[in-house]
């Protein structure tokens, strides 16, 4: 689970894929895959990646890098990469020079094909047609997996529906790079943007990937090949409606990352209710105030916005979102008298209030902003954090990105450069080579 977590969540960083093509190199993709990904080959390409080995000038390394390159994960998690083979005398010439380096050990052949351990733990097999690598394998694995690629390497091509499926949904795509696989989103926490009662394994993403101004976007069409999930899934767009961003001029560039949505919040809040991650906070919520009225009161775009330390005790959050009404407003002298002991709400500006209860502050309210005559209720647990969504940022997103987001149901923004963790640093590490220098990635669910 951590592995496909690792190699999921940053942006489908490595994900996988069979063979049901006539191109002789797609029939080594394993027809078990359970996701699949594709990044257009080039010449620069090609050298990025030559650029990530240990020897200098290594030249043509027999491999093509002119056509599409293959990511594929498997249903136990392992995930690999498929390549076509140009020359399969230079793979050999260019594995030896990699084992001179110890980039390269315990070549041997395997079934009558040739294998070796690349990196430490990259399993690598390939015939005349197709390399493959098998990523991040355990030691006790790796002759396990060299037999494993050399089944692969000789299959007939011969696959599931589902899989043939997946792998014709996959090319009638059109982007650079695409993904099709499990739903469950790039930055997946939590089963919030799934209708409720839908089995998540039930959902695909199909998810086009291009990169403009150093912007990595991922658009992303949720389907099902079971007719039930399918229709719930269309259905539920009257839940997650399109966004207006209305917000967009909100989210700063030097946040660690920002979400977006466009929700009535008498149908979002049994959503909430029934989603087990978020299902205490609620609770404890509800104990101080009565955010369950405060979220039925939404109806409109909704900004959820991080620090790059949210995780740590100091991070930093803010929340605004269109109200409807602020009726609850006239309940607030009663959360006072009514709140547990050791906790006290206080008074903070005009319709703002500040709860604490020694440890943790919560400051909330309702305002105008600058740019809309609406009601808007803002949250956040420090002063200044809960008042910044109420003017445009500083240093806001570019013009772009807030084009971009307008009309889809569901948006996640995200700084890569801040963002020293796995979903930041291993998803620029993993990119870079395929998309080249990147700044912000854009994940968007368009239907």
């Amino acid at each position: 689970m951590k592995k496909y977590s690792i190699l999921f969540v940053n942006l489908c960083l490595v994900l996988a894929l069979g063979s049901c093509s006539s191109d002789d190199y797609t029939r080594a993709l394993p027809s078990g895959s359970t996701a699949l990904m594709y990044v257009e080959g080039s010449k620069s390409v090609a050298e990025a990646l030559q650029k990530q080995l240990p020897v200098d000038g290594i030249g043509d390394m027999g491999l093509d890098f002119s056509q599409k390159i293959y990511f594929f994960e498997l249903a136990d998690g392992n995930a690999g990469m498929c390549v076509r083979v140009g020359d399969a005398g230079l793979v050999e010439k260019t594995l030896a020079k990699l084992a001179e380096n110890d980039f390269c050990k315990e070549v041997s052949e395997v079934g009558g094909l040739q294998t070796a351990v690349l990196n430490k733990s990259w399993v690598a097999a390939y015939d005349d047609n197709a390399f493959l690598v098998m990523f991040s394998v355990q030691p006790t694995e790796i002759n396990p997996t060299k037999s494993r690629l050399v089944r692969f390497l000789k299959q007939n091509g011969e696959c599931s529906e589902k899989f043939a499926r997946l792998f014709e949904k996959l090319h009638s795509m059109k982007t650079p790079a695409a993904i099709v696989g499990r739903g469950q989103t790039l930055l997946k926490t939590s089963n919030l943007d799934l209708p409720q009662g839908v089995e998540p394994s039930q959902v695909l993403e199909a998810v086009g990937i291009t990169v403009e101004k150093g912007v990595v976007y991922a658009k992303s069409n949720r389907f099902s090949f079971d007719e039930k999930t399918e229709n719930a899934l269309k259905n539920y767009e009257r839940i997650l409606r399109p966004i207006q961003g209305n917000y967009a001029w909100n989210f700063s560039s030097e946040m660690l990352f920002c979400v977006a949505m466009n929700v009535d919040g008498n149908q979002f809040l049994p959503m909430i209710q029934n989603e087990e991650l978020l299902k205490p906070l609620l609770a404890s919520s509800n104990a101080v105030i009565d955010m369950n009225n405060i979220i039925k009161s939404i109806n409109g775009d909704v900004a959820l916005m991080f620090s790059t330390d949210f995780l740590s005790s100091e991070g930093q959050f803010s929340i605004i979102a269109e109200l409807s009404h602020s009726q609850w407003l006239a309940d607030v002298g009663y959360w006072k008298t009514s709140i547990p002991k050791g906790g006290e709400i206080k008074d903070w500006g005009k319709n703002a209030y500040c709860y604490t209860d020694g440890k943790t502050p919560f400051y909330f309210g309702v305002a105008e902003t600058s740019s809309s005559p609406k009601q808007h209720f803002f949250c956040g647990n420090t002063s200044e954090v809960a008042q910044s969504p109420l003017q445009p940022a500083n240093r806001p997103v570019s013009p772009d990105v807030v084009e971009t987001l307008k009309g889809s149901h569901f948006a996640v923004v995200m700084n890569m450069k801040k963002n020293s963790g796995i979903a930041g640093m291993a998803m620029m590490q993993m990119l870079q080579p395929f998309l080249g220098e990147t700044n912000t990635f854009v994940y968007l669910i368009e239907s």
